[in-house]
């Protein structure tokens, strides 16, 4: 369930303040375009996925949320 909660997290703030696709799609509408209400329709379809793509999904969307971070914080700590 956790991990659930922590894919949600991160996936919505990967759509909507990584990439900005709300905008991009053109669905500038809640849940879409809101990180906490994409979280939280996002966590109980995940809890409710087979677990191969539960997997599947919180490597990927945890990755994407931290790359970003971990690049800008590596080119900070190395200027």
């Amino acid at each position: 369930m956790i991990l659930s909660i922590i894919t949600a997290i991160c996936a919505s703030l990967f759509f909507t303040e990584i990439h900005n696709l709300h905008h991009k799609w053109g669905i500038n509408y809640k849940p879409f375009n809101c990180g906490s209400c994409l979280a939280a329709w996002l966590a109980p379809i995940h809890y409710f996925l087979p677990e191969l793509i539960q997997n599947i999904t919180s490597t990927m969307f945890i990755a994407g949320f931290l790359a970003p971070i971990i690049t800008k914080l590596m080119w900070s700590l190395w200027k």
